[in-house]
Parts: C-alpha cells; structure tokens; sequence
C-alpha cells in the first residue's frame, strides 16, 4: 500500500464556469466545443495556475486523490449545475495531452502537452464536500484542497491505477506489503 501525505490548496479567482458543450459548425462539419465563457475561464483558470505553480510551487498528483472543490458564485444569473462544474474543475486540472503521429509508422500516439495538476482526471476518486457554497459577488472564485490517497494494488479496480502502482513497484518507490514482514 502506498501511503503520502501530500496535499494542496488552490483559490482560483473569477467566476465558475461549466463546459456547457454547444454543438457549433467549423469548416463544413457539425462539431461540439466548450462554450465561450468556459474557454475564457480555462484560460484564465491555466493562468493563474501558472503563476502559483511559479510563486509557490504545486504539487502533481499521479496516484489517487480526494479532491474538494468549494464554488463562491459571481451572482444566481446562468446559475450552474455542481457535477458540470466539478467536471470542469477536473478537466483544466488535468494534464493537457495531445496525438502526434509518428514520422516513421505513420501511427498516431498520445503525448503530453502540459503538465498541469492531475495526472489524469481519473486519478480523482473521491469528491465528497464538493459544494456550490454561496454567492459572492465582488469576489467570485473556486477553493479546490487535494489530497493524496492511499493505492492498494490489492484492492484497486481501476486498470489505469494498477498499472501506476506497478510501475512504481518496479522502481522501488513502494513495496507490496506481506503479513509475515513482522516475523523477520
């Protein structure tokens, strides 16, 4: 089992917003794209991100993580459901991945863009005390805590987590825990 402690806090200011995916035609074709208004929140949402991973420094979370997001509303117009907003949230915490086609094969792999917070968004395995808590209207914001969780290979479901906790194991960042390590 692997055991850490490491949390973090974040207060991104400015007013929530969810995907609210809307489809839209680009080029001839019927696509769906985030809405304007949760575009411009991203990217101010990434901004601040950088300046507090610069100031502060920020922990990156690889293994599983209880995430707690607490949503101080500008005001009630275009009032927002809580499970759009936290799957925002999750989503530009995540890391930003990208395809690029290998020149040699010809075949299209996945590869880091930017690395943000979250390994992946389903690295979060509890939400528990997630909450539109108010309106506030000259101070709008997102107070996010993450936490660290304990990865136990033996129990673990989650394809994604078990192949993490391997890897770590193969790297000697974790041993697997026997009942009888006592007796030696």
């Amino acid at each position: 089992m692997i055991e850490t402690t490491e949390m973090a806090r974040i207060i991104i200011l400015g007013n929530p917003a969810t995907k609210k995916n809307s489809p839209i035609v680009v080029r001839g074709r019927a696509t769906v794209l985030p809405s304007k208004a949760y575009r411009r929140y991203e990217q101010e949402f990434h901004r601040q991100l950088s300046v507090i991973k610069e100031q502060n420094g920020l922990s990156h979370f690889s293994g599983p993580v209880h995430l707690t997001a607490e949503y101080y509303l500008e005001n009630r117009a275009h009032y927002p459901d809580l499970n759009g907003l936290i799957q925002a949230t999750q989503d530009i915490l995540s890391d930003e991945f990208g395809t690029v086609v290998d020149r040699e094969t010809g075949k299209r792999k996945r590869q880091k863009r930017r690395r943000w917070v979250l390994e992946d968004d389903r690295i979060v395995k509890s939400l528990d005390g997630c909450r539109i808590a108010g309106i506030d209207k000259t101070n709008p914001r997102v107070e996010i805590t993450i936490e660290a969780m304990e990865l136990d290979p033996d129990n673990e479901t989650d394809p994604y987590l078990l192949r993490l906790a391997k890897s770590w194991i193969e790297q000697g960042l974790f041993s697997a825990k026997k009942e009888d390590d006592s007796l030696d």
